[in-house]
Formats: structure tokens, C-alpha cells, sequence
């Protein structure tokens, strides 16, 4: 699809976008079109599109909360428009990646000369990136015009829309600016887009730690079975005094007692291992990790031995290659630098990277990384929607998990907040992010099929309900499919982690 660069400069010249569509399966019925984002920002729809409407036409139709999922792609074709900057539309890349590899955590490497390090080297980078004039183009502003002019070019009368994380702050962002033309909105794992970015990501260590604790901490200290004792400070005196090398690519992974007892036990081998090192030979040492978490016994109680196991080869996996730099994220950062105005300085983002490291130490120093660069961006705010505007669109359905930590319910409850007669389903007890097609919790699945098959809304403004996991499914496949619903439900799941 043709659109112009920039909407607001009359003789524009144009730029292409990609459309992909899953048509609906069964015409008569057909409702619509129901526009989706993965969210992001930057997360691209060609194979996460098809692997939507495959989950939700494989919903085993004996589990009643399933039943009226399987005619949404019957009854509407799933459309996304691909976002400027990634393959398929207008391209965008930075001129040089972030010269910041994975293992490399601002909250871990506290020295004052690593501290310019990351001052220089964010600098560089956001300066590359704003070097390109494609930057100015690609936000929020820029791919809800994107959505309306396919709309249009679709034909459609409404605009049905599903969005996860980033893209709730798309679909509400539509919804305030074209209010006369908007359909049913779904908003699942709710970004606040009451706020800015700056907002959101303030609260990504708090919410991480917590969830550490609560997953992994707690209950490893209640089993005895983990080996890890009962001394929870003990516990995290090990944790963050692991070899700094690892402490950025591992501790964030932490989301179960076996992937603690491993990351821990791993720990304690690399530490041995690397004494007296002169080479950072990684592949050695994860080969050498390897083999010994093979052959190892961790718990006496076989089945946690086996958990934690996995979770030790896992970790142990990738140093086979080397801790590498950071994926190509130029749309992300065009995006989330670019949309809303960045305030903290050096000195606060350098407070933040103390106080991470002191009390929500599993919290990751991403917010910190990402601060340092939206500082250095350097590009005037992009006009934003009026949030006030929701008032005049209809009712919107939003639904999060309890334990979000990408985008926790507190930030989902002020969104709330400014969405008038919209209604909240929160599911007590999930954790994790994307809730829509990842259970079997009736009033999430059944309310977003209803609400999407025939606009009717929950009653209550608010609702909660407990987590009902999905069943256990055949392991055989549907004739003529190559994957069984729970592959694609993890596949899916794996990547709504990272939008």
C-alpha cells in the first residue's frame, strides 16, 4: 500500500507499507476485518499473523471457553499493516548497532568508567540513528494513519482492532483519533497510555523482581527439594555475587526455583572455571557447563532434578557461541524514543542504575539502556493523541494478566482510568504476558469471543477471575497441520515475551 511519508506535509512523496490478510474462513458469515499488533514496538505480523488464526481455528472446541473462539477467523479476516522500518514496508535501520552486547547490564558494571562507557556509546548510537531523516516518520502518529488508510482501501466501515502491549497504546491511540470510525477494540496486557514511555519503563525492575520473588525466590525456600536452603538473603547474597559476565544474560531469566537452582549451580562451576582466565573462551566453557549439568545430580527428588536440569542446559546453551551484541532494534527505539518526551537526565538514569542494583537486582538494566538512549535521541516529541478523545469512542475491552511485568497492572489500571465505560478483566493468579488464546480462564477467552463476535461487553466496569490454565492437548496433529496447537500456543507465547 501506498502512503504518503509524512501526513502532514500536503505533496508528501510516498512510502510503501505491507498489508498481510488471513481471510476469513467461512464468507456468509463474515463480519469484518479485525486489524492486529503484536506490539513491540517493532515486533513485524508476517509469521505471528497466520500463527494467531491457526491457534484460535485449533481451539479444542470440547472446552467451552473455547467455542466461540474458533469463529472469530471464520467470521473475520485478520489484518495487519507491518510497521514502518521492518522488512516488508519502508526501511529503517541505524547506521551502526548499539555497541552494548547482551551480557553487558548497567546495573551490574557500576564502575564510574563503565558508567561513561555506556554514556558514549548510547550517545553514539542514538546520534547514528537520528542521522537517518526516516526516524521522523515512523510512530504511533505515523501507523495509526498507516491503519486508516487501509481501512479504507479495504473498504471497511469500522475498524475492529486487537492489540497486545504496545499495540493497546495503538489501538487506544486510534481510537482517540478517529472515534467515528472505530469498531471493537481489544486491548490485552495493557501498556499506560496515560503516561509516556518513560512512565512505562519506570516500572519494568520493580514489577521483574517482584515476580522473581514471588516465582522463583518464595517458593524455592519452601521446597527443600531445591537444595537451596531456607535463607532467602543468603540466597540472593549468591545470586548477585555470581561472575558479572553472567549475572545481565542470566538473572533476568530467572522465573522458576529450578531455573534458580541451576542459574546458582551454574554459577558456582563458571566461577571455578574461569579462575586464572587469559582467553574469554565462551563455547569451551558452555561445552564444558554442558557436559557437567548432563551428568550431575541436583535434587534427590528425580522429577526436580530434571527441571532443573533443563533449565541448567538451557542456560548453558547459548555461551556455546559467545554472549553476542544486542538484535538490529532501530523501529523499536524510533518508536519508543520518538513517540512521548524522555525527562531524567545522566545523573537520574545513573540513580536509577544504583538503585536497580541494590533493591530489584533481577530487574535488568533495559530501562536504564533505553533511558540513556531516548536522552541522546534528541528528536521533538511526535504529536500524540488526545487520550480525553476516548470519551467520544466506543467502550473498549481491556484484559491483563495479574503478574504482567512488562506491563503491570498498575500501569494497566490507569489506562483504565482514562478510558471511559470501557471495562477490565484481570486474570488473578496469571503470569507472564498475553493473556488472549494463552489459557482456559472463561471470562478472558469467553468475553474477548463475545465482545468480538457480537460487541456485547462484560456488565461489570471491572471484573477479576482465577487463572484456569490450558488442558493438556492430543500430541497428535490435525490431519494436514505441521504443528499441534500447544507448538504454536508456545511459539506465540515465546515471542509476545519480547513485545
Amino acid at each position: 500500500m501506498r502512503v504518503p511519508l509524512d501526513y502532514d506535509e500536503p505533496g508528501s512523496r510516498e512510502i510503501e507499507v505491507t498489508l498481510i490478510r488471513v481471510r476469513a474462513r467461512d464468507s456468509p458469515t463474515r463480519q469484518g476485518a479485525l486489524f492486529v499488533n503484536f506490539g513491540g514496538p517493532g515486533v513485524s505480523p508476517l509469521g505471528m499473523l497466520p500463527d494467531l488464526a491457526l491457534l484460535l481455528r485449533l481451539s479444542p472446541s470440547e472446552q467451552d471457553a473455547n467455542i466461540d473462539r474458533q469463529r472469530i477467523p471464520r467470521e473475520f479476516d485478520l489484518v495487519a499493516v507491518v510497521p514502518r522500518g521492518l522488512p516488508g514496508s519502508a526501511p529503517f535501520t541505524c547506521p551502526q548497532p548499539l555497541p552494548i552486547p547482551a551480557w553487558l547490564d548497567s546495573t551490574v558494571y557500576l564502575a564510574d568508567w563503565n558508567w561513561a562507557g555506556f554514556v558514549r556509546d548510547t550517545r553514539t548510537f542514538a546520534e547514528g540513528c537520528t542521522a537517518e531523516p526516516m526516524h521522523r516518520h515512523m510512530g504511533t502518529y505515523e501507523h495509526i494513519r498507516d491503519m486508516e488508510r487501509a481501512r479504507i482501501a479495504l473498504g471497511e466501515p469500522r475498524l475492529n482492532f486487537y492489540g497486545v502491549s504496545y499495540g493497546t497504546y495503538v489501538g487506544a491511540s486510534y481510537a482517540a483519533t478517529f472515534p467515528t470510525t472505530t469498531g471493537r477494540i481489544v486491548l490485552d496486557s495493557v501498556m499506560d497510555y496515560s503516561g509516556t514511555f518513560e512512565s512505562q519503563f519506570a516500572r519494568h525492575a520493580p514489577a521483574r523482581h517482584g515476580l522473581f520473588k514471588r516465582l522463583a525466590l518464595e517458593r524455592a525456600v519452601a521446597n527443600p527439594a531445591y537444595g537451596l536452603g531456607t535463607d532467602q538473603e543468603a540466597i540472593m547474597r549468591r545470586l548477585t555475587n555470581m561472575p558479572s559476565r553472567l549475572q545481565g544474560p542470566w538473572q533476568a531469566k530467572v522465573d522458576s526455583p529450578a531455573r534458580l537452582a541451576a542459574t546458582l549451580t551454574l554459577a558456582d562451576w563458571a566461577r571455578d572455571d574461569m579462575a586464572g582466565w587469559q582467553t574469554d573462551d565462551w563455547q569451551a566453557l558452555g561445552d564444558r557447563l554442558l557436559t557437567r549439568a548432563g551428568t550431575h545430580r541436583f535434587s534427590n527428588d528425580t522429577a526436580i532434578d530434571g527441571e532443573i536440569r533443563a533449565a541448567a542446559i538451557a542456560l548453558a546453551s547459548p555461551l556455546r557461541a559467545g554472549p553476542g551484541a544486542r538484535s538490529d532494534l532501530s523501529a523499536y527505539y524510533a518508536v519508543v524514543c520518538g513517540d512521548t518526551p524522555w525527562r531524567k537526565d545522566i545523573g537520574d538514569l545513573r540513580t536509577m542504575a544504583n538503585t536497580i542494583a541494590a533493591t530489584y537486582p533481577t530487574g535488568g538494566g533495559a530501562p536504564v539502556t533505553v533511558g540513556l538512549i531516548c536522552r541522546h535521541w534528541q528528536s521533538t516529541p511526535r504529536p500524540a493523541a488526545s487520550m480525553a478523545s476516548l470519551a467520544q469512542a466506543p467502550a473498549m475491552l481491556m484484559l491483563q494478566a495479574e503478574f504482567d511485568p512488562a506491563t503491570p497492572l498498575e500501569g494497566a489500571l490507569n489506562a483504565f482510568d482514562v478510558s471511559p465505560g470501557s471495562r477490565l478483566v484481570a486474570v488473578r493468579g496469571m503470569y507472564g504476558h498475553g493473556v488472549f488464546g494463552m489459557s482456559a480462564t472463561p471470562c478472558a477467552e469467553q468475553s474477548v469471543a463475545r465482545f468480538l463476535l457480537t460487541g456485547v461487553l462484560p456488565t461489570e466496569r471491572f471484573s477479576y477471575c482465577d487463572y484456569v490454565p490450558s488442558p493438556a492437548v492430543r500430541a497428535r496433529r490435525d490431519e494436514g497441520e505441521e504443528r499441534t496447537l500447544h507448538e504454536v500456543r508456545e511459539d506465540l507465547r515465546a515471542r509476545l515475551a519480547d513485545s
